[in-house]
């Protein structure tokens, strides 16, 4: 495999084609200054010294304890409650947004690797994904309920034997965790070569399934090292992104430090604004990582699909769909 013409040219597309960002970022819907703080609030800090004494306990505080002391116990049972729902509903929303933007990025990048003319829009994409995506939401529930049963099954007999020897055998289960981390990743690759399966194949969850193991396999060290490139691309660019958000909290973190009680307010609000004006470039940078790693995954199951295909002189091939 040709990683070095695989990242170029997925590079290209999706910078021709900006709309896989736009899925990309729903694709991805599945970051101190303590010391300074901690100071102001404990028994040898001005301040704590006389919040500790009960003297001159800022106004703000005290009522803010005593709303907190006046809520009766049965309305933090329905607060909870109301916060357990929304958040279930907010993930429920966002896995199917999340295969949606996975769906997208799938369809678009074969689109757009068969498409001569100008950048692809938002309607092209929705109609071509839309024949696959509640199979793709099939496959993802199938996947989940399998990696959890999987887990639990995992996980009761390793518990007993870390409650049976007190705690001893997990030294013993080190080395079965870190052999763990190269399954992992074969796991992951699996999953994301019978997603685009799936979509590129119009396959139904079982046959992607079984295509997706069957090319993986075949290519099991070259899908890794990819996988492997692609995580050092995503780490290194999040480590960039990272930069600015840091310094954007640098007034804070200063301001912690000094004797004034003003300058904290007035550096909290720079630091949020400087937050405000990143967060769309963050949001950017992330769907457009998420657009190159799903795509170059795509490019790759694509190339080894058709090598596969290739048989050595003497081979005789075996009838496919298209030859039957």
């Amino acid at each position: 495999m040709n990683y070095a013409e695989i990242l170029k040219k997925t590079w290209n597309i999706i910078w021709k084609h900006k709309i896989l960002w736009l899925f990309g970022l729903l694709a991805g819907s599945a970051i101190s200054g303590g010391q300074g703080l901690s100071y102001r609030f404990t028994s040898q800090g001005r301040f704590g010294q006389r919040w500790q004494n009960g003297q001159d306990f800022p106004p703000m505080f005290e009522r803010i304890s005593a709303f907190f002391r006046s809520v009766p116990p049965y309305a933090w049972a329905l607060i909870a409650g109301i916060a357990l729902i929304a958040g279930l509903l907010i993930s429920f929303i966002a896995f199917f947004l999340r295969e949606y933007g996975l769906a997208g990025v799938i369809k678009s990048s074969a689109l757009a690797e068969n498409s001569q003319s100008g950048p692809l829009k938002f309607g092209d994409i929705h109609r071509a994904l839309k024949p696959y995506y509640w199979r793709l939401i099939l496959l993802r529930l199938l996947i989940v309920c399998a990696g959890a049963l999987l887990a639990g099954l995992l996980a009761i007999p390793i518990v007993i034997f870390i409650i049976g020897t007190l705690g001893i055998g997990l030294c013993c289960l080190l080395p079965l965790f870190i052999l763990l981390i190269p399954v992992g990743w074969g796991a992951r690759v699996l999953v994301h070569n019978a997603s685009i399966a799936l979509v590129d194949e119009n396959l139904d969850v079982m046959e992607s399934i079984s295509r997706a193991w069957e090319v993986t396999t075949q290519n099991l060290g070259p899908l890794l090292v990819l996988h492997i490139i692609l995580g050092v691309i995503r780490f290194v660019a999040t480590l960039l992104m990272s930069i600015p958000m840091v310094a954007a909290a640098l007034p804070l973190i200063f301001a912690m430090r000094a004797s004034a009680a003003g300058w904290p307010i007035a550096a909290g609000l720079i630091s949020g604004l400087l937050w405000l004006v990143l967060l769309p470039l963050a949001l950017i940078v992330f769907g457009a990582l998420n657009a190159f790693d799903l795509s170059a995954r795509a490019f790759a199951f694509r190339e080894l699909k058709d090598k596969a295909r290739v048989l050595p002189v003497g081979s005789q091939a075996l009838p496919t769909e298209e030859t039957k």
